[in-house]
């Protein structure tokens, strides 16, 4: 029977955002009127729905991680929740009726945007079906690996490394509370664990919205006018640098397409779509940080206040490093040299504030801080070093002097000059817009327009500290400069909040009207289009890439994830198939055994849902686990895939059994599937297709299948699914 994976898919995704409600929306209600932090009680409606998400994804995350421990205390807790805010809602409910009030345009404003981001991030992310074809989007890449985290936490909290099942279990090594977050919708409704996760980006987007109006009013200190300018500020998350340019440069001169438009240099900003798309866990970290932070801010009446306020900072903080121990980082600098800052303004309250905050934070998360400090990577040492100083690369600035220019450097340190002198090119060409609002700013403060206020002062501070880690600081722990790329979202935030400002006083002036030749905002609003162009590009490359490289349109010599026999659609959906099937067979904390070496992972990780016992190259063991203790596996599971000997099929047993191992999988891209005497077609199939074939082993070999006889039927044990 032929299933709409697309369907599936938009229906589950979207469950998961309403169910994801109960577990961010209305908690945060809850926290905020209990703890009153913000003066969350004499707040309008507006301001406490704007505060609620924010302040949930502040503290629901450290809050599941302990709680997650004892799943009953943990329902019970946000059952209560729920029955506290049916209580509030009631009594705003006769209110709102006993004043005859209408909802505001505003309102209505405010869903719209969140709908057309919702409809933006489906459009973006599910799998794409035609027929028995079926492309899942580029930003698989990283969904496949958070996929599986995923389904780890459905399984237990805290999870166990989803790529090395063993007993006992080994503990997952990553910053993975978002990942706990969209948990709760998949054990609660029971979709996939990547519906789960694409709801939990939509989510993503509209707590964002709601902290860039927060921050407008409580950090910017907006009290004209806000409404307009918060449509702006949220408008303006669709704009980014100039990375249009350079990627028709690169595409003119080799004809060459990236799934992502900003992988055209190897030091990113991400654009603001592409965080959430991406990595809205990163977007989350930020979320927090920012709570904490305007938690301090806020005046307190009374000394129980502003201990609330400083206990509900130091969760936030907390929460913050198991969201991303990256934007943690960045912001640990900031309070280290703000600490620095006040004490020399002798602002002891803040002082206190932020000591006592940081204290909190690192007692709350201490237990999760401390399972970050497991292994390297080559099992030899603890707590291998996380960053390393050097200077931004600009791979596609340096290789136009080298080849338009001639200048070549002769040494290390000519190259850190010539790289030093490309950073405001570099700049420029990443922030676009946003780098031109910088330069007014700075003017403004020089002509004194805007004031050094200490919030000022803090925001000048963020933008600086993420300037000063993105051009010289880079982390070390994966190939890619991960450090060097989130740690700007701070500082895009401070510029995209003075943009809303910005923009607001220029259209008040009416310096966009006709016959007005400002020079200032009529370069703002060309490099504004640019921005919005690249913005709509990428989101299309996004979605369209994978279709387009099965179709030959487009190369990808060099992406190994991404097929290259022009079957990626009909393979995807075979696997799919085949592991919706397993999913409804097996229990969850079955383990189903890919092989581990498949250049083309991505559908055994985002559509499998169970462990495997050895799910990656290593099983994983950056992400939980050492190397040492897989070398076992490496021997003797990834070669039953590399064509193995006809004696494999009696070994094959003994491999499962000895690593716990119940249904080993196979497709037509495995070495295996070539051989027609190996154990892969000498063995009877739980199911099989013309892509796939799936087989019970070890102790698990003596069943034919795991569900009650409600899921399978009258089948004899083959199933012929996905054709």
């Amino acid at each position: 029977m032929l299933r709409n994976f697309t369907v599936l898919d938009v229906a589950g995704s979207i469950q998961a955002a309403l169910l994801l409600s109960l577990f961010l929306f209305i908690p945060g209600f809850v926290i905020g009127w209990i703890s009153n932090v913000f003066e969350f009680r004499a707040r309008r409606l507006a301001t406490q729905i704007l505060l609620s998400s924010p302040l949930a994804v502040a503290i629901v995350p450290i809050f599941t991680y302990f709680a997650g421990r004892f799943p009953k205390v943990l329902w019970v807790l946000f059952a209560s929740s729920w029955l506290v805010f049916f209580v509030l809602a009631t009594r705003i409910v006769r209110r709102w009726r006993s004043r005859g009030a209408a909802v505001p345009k505003t309102a209505w404003i405010g869903i719209a945007f969140a709908a057309i981001w919702a409809a933006t991030a489906l459009a973006t992310l599910v799998d794409l079906q035609f027929g028995h074809m079926l492309y899942f989007s580029s930003t698989a890449y990283d969904y496949s690996t958070r996929t599986a985290f995923t389904a780890a936490a459905v399984r237990v909290i805290p999870p166990y490394n989803p790529f090395f099942a063993s007993d006992p279990p080994v503990g997952l090594r990553y910053h993975y509370f978002w990942m706990l977050i969209c948990s709760l919708p998949a054990r609660l409704g029971h979709m996939e664990p990547q519906q789960a996760m694409y709801g939990g980006t939509i989510w993503a987007g509209i707590v964002l919205m709601s902290l860039i109006v927060i921050s407008l009013k409580f950090l910017v200190g907006v009290r004209e006018r806000l409404e307009r300018k918060a449509m702006i500020a949220c408008s303006l998350l669709l704009v980014t640098g100039l990375d249009i340019l350079p990627t028709l440069y690169i595409y003119l001169h080799w004809h060459q397409v990236n799934p992502d438009m900003e992988w055209w240099t190897d030091e990113q900003i991400t654009s603001w779509i592409d965080s959430l798309l991406w990595v809205p866990h990163h977007v989350m970290s930020l979320v927090a940080c920012m709570v904490g932070l305007l938690a301090l801010r806020q005046p307190a009446a009374t000394k129980y206040r502003r201990a609330v306020a400083i206990l509900i900072a130091g969760l936030a903080f907390a929460s913050s490093a198991g969201l991303s121990i990256l934007l943690a980082f960045t912001f640990a600098l900031f309070g280290g040299v703000w600490l620095i800052v006040a004490a020399h303004r002798k602002w002891w309250d803040e002082v206190k504030g932020l000591l006592a905050a940081g204290g909190v934070a690192l007692l709350a998360a201490f237990p999760y801080l401390y399972t970050l400090a497991g292994p390297a990577l080559d099992g030899s040492a603890r707590g291998g070093r996380f960053f390393a100083l050097s200077v931004r690369r600009f791979s596609f600035g340096t290789y136009l002097l080298y080849s338009r220019i001639h200048i070549f450097p002769q040494t290390i340190l000519d190259l850190d000059l010539i790289l030093l002198t490309l950073l405001p090119v570099s700049y420029f060409l990443e922030l676009g817009f946003f780098f031109v609002v910088g330069v007014q700013r700075i003017t403004q403060m020089r002509r004194r327009v805007a004031p050094m206020s200490r919030n000022e002062g803090t925001a000048w501070l963020l933008v600086a500290i993420s300037f000063l880690i993105g051009s010289f600081v880079r982390s070390t722990t994966i190939t890619s400069n991960d450090l060097g790329w989130r740690c700007f979202l701070p500082a895009q935030l401070i510029l995209l909040l003075w943009a809303a400002v910005l923009i607001d006083e220029w259209w008040s002036k009416g310096c966009f009207g006709a016959g007005k030749k400002i020079l200032a905002p009529m370069f703002a609003a060309i490099l504004l289009i640019i921005g919005v162009l690249g913005t709509t590009y990428q989101v299309a490359m996004l979605r369209m890439y994978p279709i387009l490289q099965d179709e030959g349109k487009v190369r990808s010599d060099t992406l190994v994830w991404l097929e290259r026999d022009h079957e990626l659609g009909q393979r995807t959906y075979a696997l799919r198939s085949a592991y919706s099937t397993l999913r409804a067979m097996l229990p969850v904390d079955a383990v189903v055994q890919y092989n581990p070496n498949a250049p083309d992972f991505i559908p055994h990780e985002l559509y499998s849902g169970r462990s495997a016992a050895m799910g990656l190259p290593q099983c994983g063991a950056t992400f939980g686990g050492e190397v040492s203790q897989c070398e076992g596996r490496v021997q003797s599971v990834a070669p039953l895939f590399d064509k193995p000997s006809q004696s494999a099929s009696a070994d094959l047993d003994t491999v499962c059994r000895q690593y716990g191992i119940d249904v080993m999988l196979v497709d037509d891209r495995d070495p295996v599937w070539e051989q027609r005497d190996s154990w892969a077609w000498s063995r009877k199939p739980l199911l099989a297709n013309s892509h796939v074939r799936a087989f019970t082993c070890g102790d698990a070999g003596r069943q034919v299948y795991f569900a009650p006889a409600s899921v399978r039927g009258n089948s004899p044990g083959h199933s012929d699914i996905g054709n």
